[in-house]
């Protein structure tokens, strides 16, 4: 990290962390090339352009019923999950990429705040870079799962959708064995890799960012082909 850090660091959350954990994902090759922080921030540009413009895809569930409990019905509208899920810290505004929040957090976000398919792969590989993390997911969200953890109910209705820590869970059990890796998804909102890949490809400074946006190739939205 430069002494004195440029402006666009303000929209990073722990750009120390994650600059760590960037580059352990590519010497792992969790992810195809490292991008540069400036090319994260950029990826935190296109992460915030999502949720202005792209909320539909975002904790939403096409296949998977609601619960019927009275909870999560209520839950199930976006005016009231949005403060419940703050509430219970499921979720970080400032970190809009996941890649400065602590495990503990990105556990917390798993167990509280649905994913829809396979997006959870993109925090389980954040995961694989802290000892221990997976493993500590998979037995709390264990107990989500037969009812022994203490806010099982509370955090089954927070995520709204019947049977989303029952999948979670196989996905979690696939991934530790391997099985499961996601390697091949291109839209860079479902994996990290793919989203790393997105983030990589953009300009690598602000005035070449300039440049491409006053000739028409660059845009914070996915390419036409994967929208």
């Amino acid at each position: 990290m430069p002494a004195v850090a440029p402006w666009w660091y303000a929209l990073l959350w722990c750009p120390q962390r994650i600059a760590r954990r960037v580059d352990a994902l590519e010497r792992q090759g969790a992810i195809d090339r490292a991008p540069t922080l400036y090319q994260v921030w950029m990826g935190v540009l296109y992460m915030w352009t999502r949720v202005v413009l792209r909320p539909e895809t975002i904790g939403l569930s096409t296949d998977e019923p609601v619960r019927t409990t009275p909870g999560a019905v209520r839950l199930q509208h976006r005016l009231f999950r949005g403060p419940a899920v703050f509430r219970a810290r499921a979720v970080n505004p400032l970190d809009q990429v996941g890649l400065g929040s602590s495990a503990e957090h990105i556990v917390r976000h798993l167990l509280g705040a649905y994913h829809p398919g396979d997006n959870a792969l993109y925090d389980l590989a954040i995961l694989t870079v802290e000892p221990g993390s997976l493993q500590a997911l998979r037995d709390e969200l264990a107990t989500v799962v037969d009812g022994t953890h203490p806010r099982a109910e509370f955090l089954r209705d927070l995520c709204v959708y019947d049977g989303y820590h029952e999948r979670l869970l196989t996905m979690v059990d696939a991934f530790l064995a391997g099985e499961l890796t996601g390697d091949d998804a291109v839209h860079p909102d479902t994996t990290l890799r793919a989203f790393m890949r997105w983030c990589a490809a953009t300009p690598p400074h602000p005035a070449a960012t300039w440049r491409a946006v006053r000739h028409g190739s660059f845009s914070l939205l996915p390419p036409a082909s994967n929208a």
